[in-house]
């Protein structure tokens, strides 16, 4: 007789974990994007200050409008007058010791899935070109860098 007890007191607990996402569909966080494969590990950056350094020693003198830094990194805005347009960079560099290349990696993508971003990236950084038609543009004064175009899925 033990059994007729055990059996509904068993399948509630089992429904509460289940619902609780302790049991069955909750398998914890979705796995990280790594980083493509075209993305060179250097150069890595400090900071934007050094990102902004290398576009002025490029040809491209980006002015900051926003800036912010804090343990995990920086990031930064700046814009540059090109062809008669104003072209704003969202500037990200991510500290190696907090993040790892696939967390880096998995910043990209979501930008370049869910918003269809246009990203120049390389090592620990990567920045969102608007418009992005411009972005080879500062890619070239940026050598060793790639530019990642927006994923459009179907």
């Amino acid at each position: 007789m033990r059994t007729g007890k055990s059996m509904p007191l068993l399948l509630g607990l089992l429904l509460t974990l289940t619902g609780c996402g302790l049991a069955g569909g909750d398998r914890g966080p979705k796995p990280l994007t790594p980083m493509p494969s075209e993305v060179p590990t250097g150069p890595e950056y400090a900071s934007v200050d050094d990102v902004v350094a290398a576009l002025a020693k490029g040809g491209f003198d980006c002015k900051v409008t926003l800036r912010n830094e804090n343990k995990f990194g920086s990031d930064a805005t700046c814009e540059v007058q090109h062809r008669g347009t104003t072209v704003s960079n969202y500037i990200q560099v991510l500290s190696t010791a907090r993040y790892s290349r696939d967390e880096v990696g998995d910043s990209i993508a979501v930008g370049r899935r869910a918003y269809r971003h246009t990203f120049v990236a390389a090592g620990n950084w990567f920045f969102w070109v608007q418009p992005g038609v411009y972005a080879h543009d500062m890619a070239a004064a940026l050598p060793g860098t790639v530019v990642l175009d927006p994923i459009v899925e179907k």
